[in-house]
């Protein structure tokens, strides 16, 4: 069987605002629709309805598992993963129609909508073994359910989907069937139900839960907290004969009053088919009514809502379908009683019990994460140890390790030394490449004094986003006692990682002719985002064009935007130059300001997006500038000063720009970019912003003076000043400016984005301020 992870590599699939349903001919319609159309194999899986089928668009076609949920407001949702594989949107975010295939029957979706991505991964993750070799991706929903003839027969295992009756058809009445009109109310199918008092109420046809819903406040109003509120009739049918009511809160109307929501329980016990067209239901019932009386007595025991009454329903129902709820019910039942670790302890066991024996370390690992939030520290040694038990037997071999890396983080903590080496050494063999793991192992090593082997750990450690910061620190605290004279820098960093990160080189350097090169030196615009996945491409394939290129007849610059998510080299600058050039995203480059590249690819398309962005540079490089710029800087301590001097005509709205570079910047983003290039820190200029360029004589000299710490204090100022507005936070890792990573680029552009010429130095001073 294919593991989860791949499963969502071969997916792909949309969901809809608005669809069309398949082409049904007049010949199509009439009183045999109920036996054509998609009759689907399901599946009732941990409580949920669950279809195969194949989603495709023109690109590809791949099967996939739904749930079928049809008192859920959507269309067809879907995992982001999924829509990806089979390009259920173009790059420009318009959709592409998507095809559900159903046995005879074909869905036209125009768009999707987003899933609720955990869910489905979870759902998979725990019940592969049941739903077959491909994930749950998404959810059939209202929209397009709302549209067709239905009939659910899940007590045979089948529902159909079938194109609608035509108007007038009547239901056929047999003995035993009840028929029954419905009414139609926020887009959900309505059915007439009755209590024992005689009072009428609607009940809601829906699919998305196992329990059949009864509204909380009609379970008050009876006296019955629990849901045994006596019969609730529909027709002749007593439906409370046959399962045992839910009570919850329940958000729908209807003027006729609420009973409650039809869950999948009565759907295995009743064959339910709807005509919406004609407004009638016919309900069979399939199998003969067993009241589940251990239901009934996890409800009545929810009522106390003490965490006493939830631990006796488990020692009578230990393994019924309710107890896994139970179980984690009366883990927050616990933690709202503070209970003592004994207590607490026989918590995580009735948790664990309640998972199969090959899940049981999986299910520990989500556990101790809920543990750890609520503080409680004791209670997580104990569900990891427990987990730790069943780890060779988890279908998920990770589970036991990431269970060891934190029992090590804590024992590391509580200094237990010894504990925590061994279980940090147990889940480094498992996951070698763990961030977390490295980096408490060098805390470790650090803390005996085995500096060398810290040092190595914090070397594996640093490339990962989640360790990153706190193991450059370490690399930091350890540089004089491991590597002599030679101080800590980005430079130093990038031996240490070679080999351990993605890099690209140019297989060829450019050579200036008079055939490929004027007086020009173009200026090469990246926006982009350490964040963003395919950000790796674009970056890779800039470290072969700045080894391709010489600085004198390229310059570099990257601007470094808030989305997908803030990150410490987000700058007010490059926002500003984004919004001025009307660049759509970070996953652009900008050739001398007009020309626009692809910014963003995958690593494997490193080397195609290089020779793509490298033809646009050599078509700009031939093109003559009217005008010439000459820098002189140097670097005094934290001071960068110098001269811009611009030559050449005058024209209304060309700007001279002095935008102060680090060449490299370590800080391991979500791109799985390590070291970042040509970094805007922020701009040279008095009042941070460009100069008009008057000149005098056909040249205009332009000084300029920045303290390095005044640009590293107004970045960190601008980033605490959108955390306080909620627009996102991140890390303040590698917020000083490096001396010795330190660039000037100057350019002059048109009031149109057209950058007429560049120039980028190295000031003097840096070259000693690296050693």
């Amino acid at each position: 069987m294919r593991t989860p992870k791949n499963c969502w590599l071969a997916l792909a699939a949309l969901c809809v605002l608005a669809l069309v349903p398949a082409a049904v001919s007049a010949d199509d319609v009439g009183p045999a629709a109920e036996t054509r159309g998609a009759r689907i194999p399901t599946k009732v899986v941990a409580g949920k309805l669950v279809i195969s089928c194949d989603l495709s668009t023109r690109f590809r076609r791949v099967p996939v598992n739904l749930f079928v949920e049809l008192d859920t407001p959507c269309g067809l949702q879907l995992h982001n993963q999924a829509a990806q594989g089979i390009r259920a949107e173009n790059r420009d975010g318009s959709p592409n129609e998507i095809t559900i295939h159903l046995p005879d029957l074909d869905i036209k979706v125009p768009k999707r909508e987003h899933g609720p991505t955990e869910t489905y991964e979870d759902f998979t993750k725990l019940h592969a073994d049941k739903i077959g070799e491909v994930a749950l991706v998404g959810t059939i929903g209202q929209e397009i359910l709302k549209q067709y003839f239905l009939a659910f027969d899940l007590g045979s295992g089948f529902m159909r989907i079938a194109p609608p009756n035509a108007q007038g058809t009547e239901a056929e009445a047999e003995d035993g069937v009840t028929v029954t009109p419905i009414t139609l109310n926020n887009d959900l199918v309505w059915l007439p139900v009755s209590y024992a008092n005689g009072k009428p109420a609607a009940l809601a046809v829906g699919s998305a839960t196992y329990d059949t819903v009864l509204d909380e406040q009609v379970c008050e109003g009876f006296g019955k907290p629990a849901g045994n509120i006596g019969a609730l009739k529909l027709g002749t049918l007593d439906l409370g004969a046959y399962v045992a009511f839910r009570p919850e809160e329940v958000a729908h109307v209807h003027p006729d009053g609420v009973a409650g929501v039809l869950g999948l329980n009565l759907l295995e016990h009743l064959r339910v088919e709807i005509d919406r067209v004609n407004r009638w239901a016919r309900i069979t019932p399939t199998k003969e009514a067993d009241y589940p009386e251990q239901d009934f007595a996890f409800f009545e025991a929810r009522v106390a809502d003490e965490g006493d009454a939830i631990e006796a329903y488990l020692e009578k129902y230990p393994d019924v379908r309710l107890s896994n709820e139970a179980a984690h019910l009366l883990i927050d039942l616990r933690l709202d009683e503070d209970a003592e670790a004994d207590v607490f302890e026989r918590a995580i066991k009735w948790v664990n019990k309640t998972y199969a024996e090959d899940l049981r370390a999986t299910a520990m690992v989500d556990l101790m994460k809920t543990l750890g939030d609520a503080g409680r520290t004791d209670a997580v040694i104990t569900a990891g140890e427990l987990g730790i038990e069943s780890g060779r037997k988890d279908r998920y071999p990770d589970a036991v390790h990431k269970i060891h890396s934190k029992l090590g983080a804590i024992q590391l903590e509580r200094g237990a030394d010894r504990k925590a080496w061994k279980h940090l050494l147990s889940a480094a063999f498992g996951m070698p490449e763990d961030g977390l793991t490295n980096l408490n192992l060098g805390r470790y090593y650090e803390k005996v004094g085995r500096y060398r082997r810290a040092y190595s750990r914090y070397v594996q450690a640093v490339i990962k986003p989640e360790s990153g910061p706190a193991a450059a620190d370490g690399l930091k605290r350890l540089q004089d006692k491991v590597s002599g004279e030679e101080r800590y820098s980005v430079d130093l960093v990038e031996r240490l990682i070679g080999g351990k990160v993605l890099s690209f080189g140019a297989a060829t350097k450019y050579k200036a002719d008079k055939a490929n090169a004027s007086n020009r030196t173009v200026l090469l615009e990246f926006f982009t985002n350490a964040h963003l996945r395919p950000a790796i491409g674009g970056a890779l394939g800039n470290e072969g064009l700045m080894q391709h290129f010489p600085r004198e007849n390229v310059a570099m610059l990257a601007y470094h935007l808030p989305a997908p998510e803030m990150e410490p080299m987000v700058t007010q600058l490059a926002i500003d130059t984004a919004r001025e050039l009307k660049v759509r995203g970070p996953f652009v480059h900008r050739v001398d300001g007009l020309v626009e590249g692809p910014g963003a690819a995958r690593a494997h398309q490193r080397e195609a997006l290089y020779n793509y962005v490298r033809r646009q540079i050599l078509q700009s490089l031939p093109r003559k500038s009217d005008y010439t710029i000459d820098v002189t800087a140097t670097l005094d301590g934290d001071v960068v000063k110098g001269t811009v001097t611009v030559k050449g005509p005058y024209f209304p709205g060309n700007d001279i720009n002095i935008v102060v570079a680090e060449r490299g910047v370590l800080f391991p983003g979500k791109s799985e970019i390590v070291i970042h290039r040509m970094v805007v820190r922020g701009a040279a200029t008095k009042d941070g912003k460009p100069v008009r360029f008057k000149p005098k004589k056909g040249q205009m000299v332009v000084p300029f003076e920045v303290s390095l710490k005044a640009l590293s204090d107004a970045n960190r100022a601008f980033l605490d000043r959108i955390e306080q507005d909620g627009q996102g936070s991140t890390s303040r890792m590698s917020m000083e400016i490096d001396p010795g990573q330190v660039t000037i680029v100057a350019f002059l552009r048109g009031w149109s984005g057209e950058v007429h010429q560049a120039a980028q130095v190295e000031p003097e001073g840096t070259e000693e301020a690296r050693r």
